[in-house]
C-alpha cells in the first residue's frame, strides 16, 4: 500500500501534459518557426534528454512494484494466468527501459551538436523565446 498518500501515476499524466502543452506551443507558425533561436533549441533538447535520462529508473520501479506485488500474491487476471501477464509487462518495460537509454544518448548527442550554433537573423524584441 501507498503509505505517501499520492498517486504516482499522476506525475507521467502531468509530463505528458506538459509535452502535450509543448507540441501546441512549438507549432510552426506562418511567420516562422515557433522556436526562433539555436539558444533555446538547446535548451529544449537539453529539457528533453533530462527527461529521458530519468525514465529507465521510473519503468524500472514499476517493474519491481509488479515484481513485488505478484511475489506476494496480490494479483490476479482476467483471462490467463497473473504470471504470464507480470512476465509480458516486464519484458515491455525492460525493452521500453533500453528504448528510453538509446533515445537519453541520441538526445544527448543532438544537445552536444546544437551547442555550437548561434542566431544571426533579427531579433524580435517582442518574442518570449529569448
Amino acid at each position: 500500500m501507498n503509505t505517501r498518500n499520492t498517486d504516482p501515476a499522476r506525475h507521467p499524466r502531468t509530463a505528458a501534459d506538459a509535452i502535450r502543452k509543448f507540441n501546441h506551443a512549438t507549432l510552426p507558425t506562418r511567420t516562422g518557426p515557433a522556436i526562433a533561436y539555436p539558444g533555446t533549441l538547446y535548451n529544449t533538447i537539453g529539457s528533453f534528454a533530462t527527461l529521458a535520462h530519468r525514465l529507465p529508473q521510473a519503468l524500472d520501479q514499476i517493474g519491481r512494484a509488479l515484481a513485488d506485488l505478484h511475489k506476494a500474491g496480490h494479483l490476479t487476471a482476467d483471462h490467463g494466468t497473473p504470471t504470464q501477464h507480470a512476465d509480458d509487462v516486464s519484458t515491455a518495460l525492460r525493452e521500453a527501459e533500453r528504448h528510453a537509454t538509446a533515445m537519453t544518448e541520441a538526445l544527448e548527442r543532438a544537445h552536444n551538436a546544437s551547442g555550437p550554433l548561434g542566431y544571426c537573423g533579427p531579433i524580435d524584441d517582442t518574442d518570449d523565446d529569448l
